[in-house]
């Protein structure tokens, strides 16, 4: 059994995913290998006589009581390439992180990434409040935590109760920016996730932003680019949207404006589907909504049909998914979910997943 707070400490000395996914092919004890740490031992790992040096250094000054404090005062949860919660998508990347530092959970809804550059105009602001409320009902909305606009897509998601996903680029323990400290403990507090691939006490540097991208990317089966000069972040995510062969959005404006020319180039020269709305997105998936809401009012027949509403109120599950969570027979499930759907109630989309009609 991998104790897995030995390697967020041997992360935090310096010791690379590459190198701790060589690590535990020979180790399954990690713990084994952080008793066993030398010289010698490094050698046969690569490390050149100038990184050895300074590991060793960092691991006198770096206890295992120190890691232990550090992961429990915040509740941070490691989770492995090896283990269930670890993204299928995360492990297609050509150095796949080997640990992922988490506060909350994982959503397995099907995720879509929403960036833009930073400095958000009014208009953009509000595409966004357009867009992305009736996005977030479908997909988890994954961003970069970056201040204006990534701020502007976690809390319009929290606002509606739906799922969002942050990945940042320092550790997980340090509120960057601290203007966003009131929303970082949101997400938390409604248990969706922080996502960190960095060691403890990592701060953010300028080399940390193409890898949180990457992730970014990587996390997502969908990308939508709100808005975009030729030259930011945000034409990096979309490169590699594309090199993933990922399914590429944009939202098109104004020809002269400098933040609009790359979200009009990708749509010109058919990298992006132009969208105007969040039905032009859903369509694509053959989900499609009445704009209008309407109020239902809902005579459930029994505890059971109350308890599927209010699970699949929160988030799309298969039949499989929702018998292990409610531990019922799949007969009465299928009963129940059939007359629900009768009902108009709850209905079947995309992935055999069913969700609030």
């Amino acid at each position: 059994m991998i104790n897995k707070n030995y390697l967020a400490l041997l992360h935090k000395i310096w010791l690379s995913h590459k190198k701790l996914h060589l690590i535990s092919n020979d180790y399954i004890d990690i713990k084994c290998f952080y008793n066993k740490l030398s010289w010698n031992l490094l050698y046969t790992y690569g490390f050149s006589p100038k990184q050895i040096a300074f590991i060793l250094a960092e691991f006198k000054k770096c206890t295992i009581d120190y890691i232990d404090l550090e992961l429990r005062n915040r509740n941070v949860k490691l989770i492995t390439f090896f283990d269930e919660e670890y993204p299928d998508n995360l492990k297609n990347i050509n150095n796949p992180p080997f640990l992922l530092y988490v506060r909350g959970t994982i959503s397995s809804k099907p995720k879509m990434s929403v960036v833009w550059t930073r400095k958000m105009s009014s208009y953009w602001k509000s595409v966004i409040n357009n867009i992305i409320p009736d996005i977030s009902k479908y997909f988890t909305i994954v961003s970069w935590w970056a201040l204006w606009c990534d701020t502007e897509a976690h809390n319009i998601t929290l606002l509606n109760n739906w799922i969002t996903i942050s990945v940042i680029w320092t550790w997980i323990n340090i509120d960057y920016p601290k203007s966003n400290k009131k929303l970082y403990d949101d997400i938390v507090y409604r248990w969706w996730s922080i996502i960190s691939i960095f060691p403890i006490w990592e701060n953010w540097n300028p080399h940390n932003f193409p890898v949180r991208n990457e992730i970014v990317a990587w996390l997502s089966v969908w990308v939508l680019v709100v808005e975009a000069q030729i030259k930011s972040w945000t034409f990096i995510t979309a490169n590699l949207a594309l090199d993933m062969w990922r399914d590429l959005f944009a939202v098109p404006w104004n020809i002269f404006s400098i933040n609009s020319k790359w979200c009009n180039k990708l749509i010109s020269n058919w990298f992006a589907k132009s969208i105007w709305n969040a039905n032009d997105l859903l369509s694509e998936y053959n989900i499609w909504f009445n704009t209008e809401k309407k109020s239902k009012k809902i005579n459930f027949t029994d505890d059971i049909e109350k308890w599927i509403y209010n699970i699949l109120v929160i988030e799309q599950f298969t039949i499989n998914e929702l018998k292990n969570k409610l531990n019922i027979d799949i007969a009465t499930l299928s009963f129940k979910l059939s007359m629900m759907e009768i009902n108009n109630y709850i209905k079947k989309w995309f992935w055999w997943k069913y969700e609030v009609f």
